[in-house]
Order: structure tokens, then sequence, then C-alpha cells
């Protein structure tokens, strides 16, 4: 398929991938993917918290409110959202102005930076929907990379993954609620 992610960021240096099959059509998943906030999600909440130190309230349908810019969307198949900057700093950096749109971010390449872009993708299947949850991290030189690789290492064990799979699930339950009930 031709994904927006993949003419993003097609050879990232990091990457995870977390999918869940949902028993619902793929535009049912669509709805609840737009539809699941943050009350849906009490670990997220958690551990976004802790990340800004409290800074952060989590509120609303999370694809709209993420606090990443959108970078682009086919309705009812992808979404993504994403941010050039320095993730590792105890209050990211954000990259300059002009990279948090689609062509901007795509172009941008100066050094002491990592674009970082996550997708939210719905692949239609026999009898159901796979949801995918694609998150992919290109460092723009190579210092870059060795300072982001700690990071990622440390928020792949303090629960970025965890928060993929959380969404999935109560995308999953919300979607397959909704058929139900219809």
């Amino acid at each position: 398929m031709d994904w927006i992610l993949d003419r993003l960021l097609p050879a990232p240096d990091f990457r995870t991938r977390y999918t869940r099959r949902i028993e619902a059509p793929p535009e049912t998943v669509w709805r609840a993917l737009l539809a699941t906030g943050s009350d849906d999600l009490p670990l997220t909440r958690v551990l976004m918290g802790i990340r800004t130190g409290g800074r952060a309230r989590m509120s609303g349908p999370l694809v709209e409110r993420a606090p990443l810019p959108e970078l682009g969307r086919q309705e009812g198949r992808e979404i993504v959202v994403g941010r050039v900057a320095k993730f590792w700093k105890p209050r990211p950096v954000a990259g300059p102005s002009g990279t948090d749109g689609a062509d901007g971010f795509a172009a941008f390449a100066d050094p002491g930076w990592a674009k970082a872009a996550m997708a939210f993708q719905v692949v239609p299947t026999k009898g159901g929907t796979v949801l995918a949850a694609d998150t992919r991290v290109l460092a723009t030189d190579p210092r870059s990379r060795r300072i982001f690789g700690l990071y990622w290492g440390f928020i792949r064990l303090g629960g970025a993954g965890l928060i993929r799979l959380e969404l999935l699930r109560a995308v999953a339950r919300r979607a397959e609620r909704d058929l139900r009930a219809s």
C-alpha cells in the first residue's frame, strides 16, 4: 500500500509497529480511532503526566489533540502525526519553524535533531480490520542518532509500547461495542 508514513520516513533509524486485529469493518474502526480519548487511556494519562512533570493535561479525542502536529491524513485509512525535535532533552526542544508540515518535515536535514512520526493505519481484512500504530524516528546526524538511541531505549522500557498497546485495545473495544450497538 502507498502509506503517507512511507513517504515521510522511508528509512528510519528506529521503529516500532504494533497491530491489533479488530472484529469490525474499517469505517467503524476509523470512527473509533477518532473518538478514542484520554478517558479511555488511564495508563497513557499517567505515563504522559510523568513524562511532562504534570505540565500536560490530556483531554478529548487523542488523535485530534495529539501533542504533535498532523503531517498527513487519508480519510478512513491513515493519520500521521510527527515533529522535528530534540526529544532527549528533559523538556523536548521543538524543531525550527516550517518543520511542522509534511513538506518541511520531510525535507529537514539540519544536524542535531530527530524527526519522529507516528501513523495510525487501518487495513481491511477478511471479516474485520487490522489497526496499526507505526512509530518511526530518523536522526539527522550520527551524534543525534547515538543520543536519541539512549533515549529510545529508556522510553521503550518506560512505557512507549504500553501506550500504543493500550490505544489499540481501547480502539478495538470501542469499535466492537459500536458494531454491536448498531
